[in-house]
Order: C-alpha cells, then structure tokens, then sequence
C-alpha cells in the first residue's frame, strides 16, 4: 500500500496502489488531486480491511466464513425478496456450485477465482448468457454480505463479467404465420375436442400475449362487446397461482393492466369455447382435462410437435409474440399504440421491432433487382 506522486496529461497527481490481499492479489489504483483525498481513501481501505479482521464473533478467522455460509445466509434474507421463478433458478445454480465451492473460504472467490470458473463453463457448452447468470449469484451473496457487515470487502472486486450480447429476436413474415394457422387450422378442426389449442396460436399471433397471460384469461375479460380483452392477470407456472400481469410500472395511474384487440376472427373462436364448453364469467378459456390451468411447459411439447409437422420455420412461442409485435408495426400502426397493446415498460422496447423489419427490407434489397438492362 502506499501513496506517490505522477505525472499525468492532466497535470500531477497522488496516486494510491493498493493490493488487497499479498502481492498476487488484486491491484488497487485510485488517482486524486489533494494528497489528503489520497490518504483519507487509503486510512478508509486499511480500515475496511480490520473490520474484516475483526467482523463478528460468528466467524472469528475470516478465513474459516466459507461460500456456503455466506450463500445460506443470503437465501435467508432474500427469500422473501425475489420471484419465485428467479429464486428457483438461483437455488438451482447454487445446487451446483456449492457442491464444488461450498467449503472454499470466500476471500477464494477473486477475480482470478471467478475468471476461471467463466472459463470452466464455456467449456461445458454454456452459453456467456447462462454464464453471468453463475457469477452474478456469487456477486451478489458476495455484496450482500458487505452490506450486512458480514465481510469488510467483496474479494471479486475487479471482475468483469461477459458483456451482454443481444438477444436474437425470432419472428415469422405474414405468410408464415398465416402458413402456420392454416395447417393448425386443419390440424385441430372447428368443433374439436383439441380446437383450443389452434385458438392459443391464433390468439398469440393476433394480440402479442405472453404464455402467462393468455393460461390466466378468463371469459370476464372480454370487454366492449368482446372487441377488446383485458389483460389482468398471468399464470405463474412455478407457483402455480395467477399474479398481475407486467406492464407499465411508471404509469401514472400505478395501474399494470391493459387492453388488446380482439378481431371477429378471434371473437368468434372464443366465443364457440364459451358455448361448447357452457363456460361462466370466471372460467379460464384454457384448461386441462381435469380443469386445471396450463402447464406451459407441458404445452411446449405440443408446439414443438406442431412445428414438426408443420415444416416450416422453427421459433419459439415466445417468438409468436415478437411476430404479432412486427406485423402490427409493419400494418401501420404507431409505436405508441403498439406498445399499450404488448406492454412494453418502455417504448424503446418497442421501436426494437422496427429495426428487425428495417433488416428485412435490406435484405430484400440484395435479393430482389429488376432491370431493364
């Protein structure tokens, strides 16, 4: 640790170097204007560093408080504080890693540490993506246990995960999706026992619905004369109970609902359910054989069939929102307006489809020439 004085572009300063645990450790460096700036930052590090020494009768040497303590004790705080779905993922990856890094003191858990173990991953065939997910949980139990005074300082400090790679977006043209509806068309014909299932797709494809929402709607949400639905409620697949629907959490109103279109086509489908089916105001549209909500993961298996047999382009269901997004976009309809129906937070999110149809056009511009050459 120690203070100097150099000469930089921007005239001299006093620089502090610091390693925060022996000479292979990681490197320090902060630049000031005063030399007491210097120092006090450097008095404020040594000082980090004793409470580290001396942080709680509970773990008496530092180098005894393990990973899988500090994990254990921030489960316990943020149990109550995350999603379901995301603690399940989180508790999935830490079923992995304390099995091999439970029992390793957590000054271990550095930069190098954690540099390793990125490349550890990659060569398991996961993707940077699912990677980060994996150090971000180790930062975070890391950071949480500063804050609660557990630990002086975060060893990973320094660490830098993968930058963040956009997310492809999937979509299908016009002629595509309307290819898709047709075969499903036939495939579970009108008044069929499995009709519904080529009603999810026409739903998904006309109004830009999430999974959740569309297993949580109900006959009540039809509204206007059934030309519009009103998105209320999703179904947690995890929980397996409804929660409010994502939306707008800066709207002036605090309100997370919305409305989307609903077309004749659409209206009429729902509406041979409600018959067939003799369905009340508070019955869901979509259910199982025993009456219970969807499982969506049980659903996929039948999409992925569908695909199959359908033989055209393979997407994911989530894609079939990111195509009702593009096409209402290429119709004409505003950004603002597309974005109250799929219920973008941000508009931003929205004008992320134009781009996508920009990039068609382009292409088309390197296959499509006539000439009178």
């Amino acid at each position: 640790m120690s203070i100097k004085k150099v000469k930089t572009s921007n005239g001299d300063k006093w620089e502090v170097l610091i390693r925060t645990d022996g000479r292979e450790s990681q490197r320090i460096r902060r630049r000031f204007e005063r030399k007491v700036d210097a120092q006090f930052f450097l008095d404020d590090f040594k000082k980090k560093k004793n409470q580290l020494l001396e942080i709680s009768s509970e773990h008496s040497n530092p180098e005894q408080i393990t990973f899988k303590q500090e994990a254990e004790y921030w489960l316990l705080h943020s149990e109550s504080k995350i999603t379901v779905s995301h603690l399940k993922r989180v508790t999935g990856i830490l079923n992995v890693l304390l099995l091999e890094y439970g029992n390793l003191p957590v000054y271990r858990l550095n930069p190098t540490f954690l540099s390793d173990l990125q490349r550890k991953l990659l060569n398991k065939d996961l993707s940077k993506g699912t990677v980060n997910r994996y150090t971000e949980v180790i930062t975070a139990i890391l950071n949480h246990s500063v804050r609660h005074r557990r630990i002086a300082y975060s060893p990973a400090n320094g660490f830098q995960k993968f930058r963040a790679a956009n997310i492809e977006m999937n979509f299908w043209e016009r002629a595509e999706a309307q290819s898709f509806l047709a075969f499903t068309n036939r495939r579970y014909p009108k008044n069929s026992e499995k009709r519904w299932v080529y009603v999810v797709y026409l739903l998904a494809l006309n109004t830009g619905l999430r999974a959740g929402e569309i297993w949580g709607l109900k006959v009540c949400d039809m509204v206007e004369d059934g030309k519009t639905l009103f998105i209320r409620r999703q179904y947690n697949n995890v929980t397996k109970g409804f929660t409010l629907i994502k939306g707008k959490k800066n709207s002036k109103s605090g309100k997370l609902h919305r409305h989307v279109p609903c077309n004749a086509t659409l209206r009429e489908e729902l509406g041979d359910i409600v018959s067939l089916r003799n369905l009340s105001q508070d019955d869901l549209f979509f259910v199982t054989e025993e009456g219970n909500p969807i499982s969506h993961d049980n659903f996929m298996r039948r999409f992925q069939k569908d695909l199959e047999l359908w033989g055209g382009k393979a997407i994911r269901f989530h894609d079939l929102r990111h195509t009702a997004t593009t096409l209402l976009i290429s119709s004409g309809i505003d950004l603002k307006t597309v974005q109250e129906i799929c219920g973008h937070e941000d508009i931003t999110t929205t004008m992320r489809y134009t781009h996508l149809i920009a990039d068609n056009i382009k292409r088309v511009a390197d296959l499509f020439s006539i000439t009178g050459i």
